[in-house]
């Protein structure tokens, strides 16, 4: 790669970087997501690349692919529920902002309606932007070795928690850790999207379950207020 391709690059990266935070701290998450989107086609349209370059390539098996997406996205789900969001909060004096979903509450329409959106949009924008997108490029600049796949693995992965920024402090930190185990398990999947993608909906569909029927303020008093 060119100085001058490798600038480009940079920049761009920066740029939807930069878009995808702002609007994530200002509650408006909605409107970087889609600015990234346009960003992102239209760069990979004037180089003459598709999607497989940043991930979107058929898995060798489907089955075991969404069966290892199922284990890995409900393991790191009550992880999130029972230690992650917990000691954080503790640690950062303030709640996990779930707001934006409380009206799954108790509400099974609405929940249906968020497993459409998590599984026809989030899942599979979100990690082909953060994962596909950012991580690919910076792989590209950066290359494989060890120290840039953990600079890659960070970038991407304070990028993901500060574009979750509506869901307040706790809410970047524990979404930026979890961040950097789907950042792990592209790697592991070696820069292909849909593990990952599986992963992110399942964790995504646990957690909005839990909400809805508040098992997840139900396992944090199970596990920290006993103790206390």
């Amino acid at each position: 790669m060119s100085i001058s391709s490798a600038i480009i690059h940079m920049v761009i990266i920066l740029v939807v970087s930069a878009l995808l935070i702002i609007t994530g701290l200002k509650k408006q998450p909605g409107i970087g997501i889609l600015g990234a989107i346009i960003i992102i086609l239209l760069f990979l349209w004037a180089r003459g690349d598709r999607l497989s370059i940043i991930g979107f390539t058929p898995p060798q098996n489907w089955f075991i692919t969404i069966l290892m997406g199922l284990g890995l996205g409900l393991i790191i789900q009550l992880l999130s529920v029972i230690l992650i969001e917990p000691f954080i909060e503790k640690i950062m004096n303030s709640k996990h902002d779930h707001s934006v979903i409380d009206a799954v509450k108790g509400n099974w329409k609405v929940f249906l309606q968020w497993m459409l959106m998590v599984w026809i949009l989030v899942a599979v924008i979100e990690e082909g932007i953060y994962r596909g997108y950012l991580m690919t490029e910076m792989k590209n600049l950066l290359g494989a070795g060890s120290i840039a796949l953990v600079i890659n693995l960070l970038y991407s992965s304070i990028v993901f928690g500060l574009s979750h920024g509506y869901q307040g402090p706790s809410g970047i930190l524990s979404t930026g850790f979890v961040g950097v185990i789907l950042g792990g398990i592209f790697i592991f999947s070696e820069f292909n999207l849909w593990l990952v993608i599986f992963t992110h909906g399942f964790i995504d569909t646990f957690g909005i379950g839990l909400i809805a029927i508040g098992g997840d303020e139900y396992l944090k008093k199970q596990i920290w207020f006993k103790r206390s």
